[in-house]
């Protein structure tokens, strides 16, 4: 596996250049997104394939005041309780995954010069999440859907083009699973149905361009280890 370190700050003009660039921005700019962008982006995502054209999805957009009140809350919360999804996070791998998710961490610490051993430094990066990684624009995706393997083929699907929409726009994204981790500080604070489900969310913006935590492109295994012709 190899790891460069590209930067993303442009608009990426082909479908491959924005797959190939795309990774998760940590360090975003306030510069606030053009609403008609945001339109753009999340209206052609809707476009994204779903099982039998159910479109299990419901987007919620943050801006502005109420996105800082919505990270404030989701901080206190994640300093006062471990987290509580609504839907079951995965609690094993297999061990090459394993090393893979290991191997990651260390790097994207590294980068962020946090000592391996400094749990604090640590716990203060995670919570950087709930912050939306500085992002003007914090995004949640709910369903009122019962969940199973089959709506999270479509959410995955939708998440996807999400971020590759946004990357042609020459924006940045985190998808992350840590802002369903709180469901009941979204609802409450969106005043959504308790029926309706917070999976996950993402942090959409644009990214600092000299900061080396965005420049880490996160590595891949080979083709020739994963891609099988018969």
């Amino acid at each position: 596996m190899n790891s460069e370190m590209i930067s993303i700050h442009e608009t990426a003009t082909t479908v491959s250049e924005a797959l190939e660039t795309r990774h998760s921005i940590r360090d975003f700019l306030p510069k606030p997104i053009p609403e008609e962008i945001l339109q753009r982006v999340f209206g052609k995502a809707l476009r994204s394939p779903s099982w039998k054209n159910s479109q299990p999805w419901k987007v919620h957009i943050v801006n502005g005041t109420k996105r800082e009140e919505l990270a404030k809350d989701l901080v206190q919360a994640a300093r006062q309780s471990p987290p509580r999804p609504e839907t079951n996070w995965p609690e094993s791998y297999p061990s090459d995954a394993k090393k893979r998710m290991f191997d990651l961490g260390m790097k994207i610490y590294g980068v962020a010069g946090i000592e391996r051993k400094d749990k604090e430094a640590r716990d203060q990066f995670m919570l950087r999440n709930f912050e939306f990684f500085g992002a003007p624009t914090a995004v949640f995706i709910t369903s009122k859907f019962e969940l199973n393997y089959f709506v999270g083929i479509d959410l995955g699907c939708f998440l996807q083009s999400i971020l590759l929409l946004a990357r042609e726009e020459g924006l940045g994204t985190c998808p992350q699973a840590a802002l369903g981790a709180f469901p009941d500080v979204v609802k409450n604070a969106l005043q959504l149905p308790n029926e309706e489900k917070v999976i996950l969310g993402l942090s959409i913006g644009y990214p600092k361009p000299d900061s080396d935590l965005n420049r880490f492109h996160t590595p891949r295994e080979s083709a020739e280890e994963l891609i099988r012709f018969y």
